[in-house]
């Protein structure tokens, strides 16, 4: 089952928005993310977070919601949403608006997906482009001449890239260094990380399917 998350940051493409909600099983708003859902004409099934952001229009808007109000200040309302998805049981989920204005919140809400590594599978999407964190094996679709950026959390080795412009085999990469700007020579291209964490950046608009 996939969860579809709506954050408040940078508003997603309308059309984005509706065709994810058409494959998500459930819509959850994390905080102000609510007031988003209703601009784009979306109804979550939870609102979650501390609620400092959600209007009272935005409220009355959603008398069917479960709203879960949760105070604590040491995790993000990003965090909260994602924990209340994994407690339900669902194991993959695509995150909206976790990126925009705020870049400490953009570069908090990407980091933080290594902590649900192994219980979440975290997607983020947004306005023609969508991210992962990068494993072992992963073969992805993407017309060719689609741009692709490989970005480090940390020393990651046994990098393995293939139907890329260009390709790696067993290599490392240190902290700092970025493998932006590559292409896809042919779909589906591959990646492979052994070990450390990567994150996957892919210059397309999602399309829900094996990732």
């Amino acid at each position: 089952m996939t969860a579809l998350l709506l954050c408040n940051g940078e508003p997603p493409p309308r059309r984005l928005a509706h065709r994810l909600a058409r494959h998500a099983g459930i819509i959850v708003a994390a905080d102000g993310g609510a007031n988003t859902a209703r601009a784009l004409g979306l109804t979550p099934a939870v609102i979650i977070g501390d609620l400092d952001s959600l209007t009272g229009a935005t409220r009355r808007a959603f008398p069917g919601a479960e709203i879960i109000r949760l105070r604590r200040q040491d995790n993000t309302d990003l965090e909260k949403a994602l924990d209340e998805i994994h407690r339900r049981g669902i194991d993959r989920v695509v995150v909206l608006g976790a990126t925009g204005r705020r870049m400490d919140f953009t570069l908090g809400n990407l980091s933080i997906v290594w902590r649900y590594q192994g219980r979440l599978q975290v997607l983020f999407a947004g306005d023609g482009w969508y991210a992962v964190p990068a494993g072992r094996e992963q073969r992805i679709h993407a017309p060719a001449g689609t741009t692709v950026s490989l970005i480090p959390y940390g020393p990651c080795s046994g990098i393995t890239l293939r139907g890329l412009v260009y390709p790696l085999k067993d290599a490392s990469m240190a902290v700092g260094v970025v493998g932006v700007s590559n292409v896809v020579r042919r779909s589906p291209f591959s990646v492979s990380v052994r070990r450390g964490k990567m994150l996957l950046v892919v210059m397309e608009s999602f399309t829900p399917g094996p990732v």
